[in-house]
């Protein structure tokens, strides 16, 4: 099957813990994530290990996530498991208060073979990083709001 391989990232002058804030707080991403994903919290009980949520880019055919580990203040790691993908996603924030590098990381394989064959025709990493640089922007945005 394809594989989507992608990462995005932005430099924001900013704190650790007002990115980690941010990042950990899953049930309000769909406050600052673009509506074009349409992301839907599944599950949440306070923890963040655990919790899933789906999203239903542009109205087509989606993918749920759950958040399976994370570092305080440097990662959460995702795992895609149902949905068009399965793999695993990787948030990461590395530099010191001030500079910092906010990273997004995905290793998926495409299971769905309608996007599979879409995949021959259309670059999907490329898509991926388009719908993700402007995540990344909104984020910044969200940091220099609060």
């Amino acid at each position: 099957m394809p594989q989507i391989k992608a990462q995005d990232e932005i430099v924001l002058r900013t704190s650790i813990e007002e990115v980690w804030k941010i990042l950990i707080d899953v049930p309000n991403y769909n406050k600052w994530w673009p509506k074009v994903v349409n992301l839907k919290v599944l599950k949440f009980d306070g923890e963040l290990i655990g919790t899933e949520f789906k999203a239903s880019p542009l109205g087509g055919k989606s993918f749920t996530c759950r958040v399976i580990s994370i570092n305080p203040n440097k990662e959460i790691k995702l795992n895609y498991f149902d949905g068009i993908y399965r793999g695993t996603g990787y948030w990461k924030i590395e530099g010191k208060d001030g500079i910092l590098k906010v990273s997004y990381t995905v290793d998926l394989e495409i299971v769905d073979k309608s996007i599979a064959f879409l995949s021959r025709l259309i670059s999907i990493p490329r898509f991926h990083s388009m719908i993700f640089k402007k995540i990344l922007n909104n984020l910044e945005s969200k940091i220099t709001k609060e």
